[in-house]
């Protein structure tokens, strides 16, 4: 896979975040996909397949995050984006940099890591 072809299927699958759509998630990442996120809150741990990625998109999407591509970083076989993810509600505040790290297999998203600056405002946050 070429970089921009990485950073193509990455912003796709990124967009769910806003709009869930499983449909999405299907034609970006394999039917295993693995998306983890630290702590022990709400959104917290590993998401499995489609149905597990989906569950957790739809559940970003319902606090309004703003999800601001800053840059990618390219690796040998994946691609890191560097976000800044902003949102208020019921007077929380999220104010959150951000590495998602998408691992590929067979043209397709395998893997996404994200790494969170600020652990426990993530938690506190998505209550």
């Amino acid at each position: 896979m070429t970089d921009e072809e990485k950073l193509a299927l990455a912003r796709r699958f990124l967009s769910v975040l806003r709009q869930p759509d499983p449909e999405v998630i299907k034609s970006t990442a394999m039917d295993d996909v693995v998306w983890s996120l630290p702590g022990h809150g709400t959104i917290s741990g590993e998401a499995r397949g489609v149905e597990g990625v989906i569950a957790r998109a739809r559940t970003i999407a319902s606090y309004s995050v703003n999800v601001e591509v800053i840059r990618a970083v390219y690796s040998l076989d994946g691609v890191a984006i560097l976000l800044h993810n902003t949102a208020s509600r019921g007077g929380r505040n999220l104010d959150e940099h951000i590495a998602a790290v998408f691992s590929f297999r067979a043209g397709k998203i395998s893997r996404l890591d994200t790494f969170l600056s600020d652990v426990a405002m993530a938690e506190a946050f998505f209550v």
